[in-house]
């Protein structure tokens, strides 16, 4: 079957070139550690550690969800672009002595409970060919192929609305595309976005009202059932399958409630995870 389109906007991560080859990337790994925040005292701030003879560049400890903490983040060429990007014993071994330099008590391999990882499609730079990817851009640019393909690469995770607010702005304008009003994404709040100082007004759990703002009381109305671990409710779960969209258990457990980042929490959670999708009258699709 064929498709006939006045634009095409590729937005394909670090599979970019393989979509339009005229896109040249080097992508990069970016790896984190999860530990126990209570190895860290409790501590629910930040530290950053600067990195020395690197200016510029640091290692953050963020608290997270669960009680734990992350640890990151990595910058280093990666060989091969993987859907499932894994971190190297070298890259944990690297963090834990950079976050270390900071710690009265520096943590041990064994205080790692978890590690995630993704890749940076950063584009290449012949100014600064051979340098460190920290070093290079983080900037998003759009791009046209000979063909007309717009292809919308680089930038990071956070300025993700602003790379899509850029990506339609120049599919409107290059192919003088109708459009009835200028793009509202900067004003458009996310859902469940509410004032910080009137969360009490919402007849919720603190707990879920940290996590799912103005949607929390619609979160705790969903149907009870099996909890899975570390505190996640059943409702929460099933706010993953309902109105999150996940397709399968790994999908629940790792993008969802995030319980999926250690092996134990999701061993202790797929049959919780099952009984969500039950309830919500799904089945999910098999893996692998």
């Amino acid at each position: 079957m064929h498709v006939g389109a006045r634009a095409v906007i590729s937005a394909a991560g670090v599979w970019a070139g393989e979509v339009e080859p005229s896109v040249r990337l080097r992508p990069s790994r970016g790896t984190h550690l999860v530990v126990e925040t209570s190895r860290l005292g409790g501590a629910d701030v930040s530290l950053t550690v600067p990195l020395p003879g690197h200016p510029g560049r640091f290692v953050f400890t963020v608290p997270a969800i669960h009680g734990r903490t992350y640890i990151g983040v990595t910058d280093v060429d990666a060989e091969t672009v993987s859907e499932e990007p894994r971190a190297t014993e070298t890259e944990i071994e690297q963090l834990l002595h950079d976050v270390g330099a900071v710690l009265a008590a520096p943590l041990a391999r064994t205080d790692v409970v978890g590690t995630f990882s993704g890749l940076r499609p950063l584009l290449i730079d012949d100014r600064h060919d051979g340098e460190p990817t920290a070093d290079l851009s983080r900037r998003h640019a759009v791009l046209e192929s000979a063909d007309g393909v717009l292809t919308v690469v680089g930038g990071k995770l956070t300025t993700y609305r602003r790379m899509a607010q850029d990506a339609v702005d120049e599919a409107v304008r290059r192919r003088t595309l109708p459009t009835a009003r200028p793009s509202v994404t900067s004003d458009l709040p996310l859902v469940g976005a509410w004032p910080r100082e009137r969360r009490g007004e919402i007849p919720a759990p603190a707990r879920l009202v940290r996590r799912y703002g103005a949607e929390a009381g619609f979160v705790a109305s969903l149907p009870g059932g099996r909890a899975a671990a570390r505190g996640v409710t059943a409702q929460e779960l099933e706010w993953g399958v309902r109105v999150e969209g996940a397709l399968t258990v790994a999908d629940l457990l790792e993008r969802r409630t995030r319980l999926g980042l250690v092996r134990a929490d999701a061993d202790a959670s797929r049959e919780a995870a099952d009984a969500a999708f039950a309830r919500a009258g799904a089945e999910p699709v098999a893996e692998g």
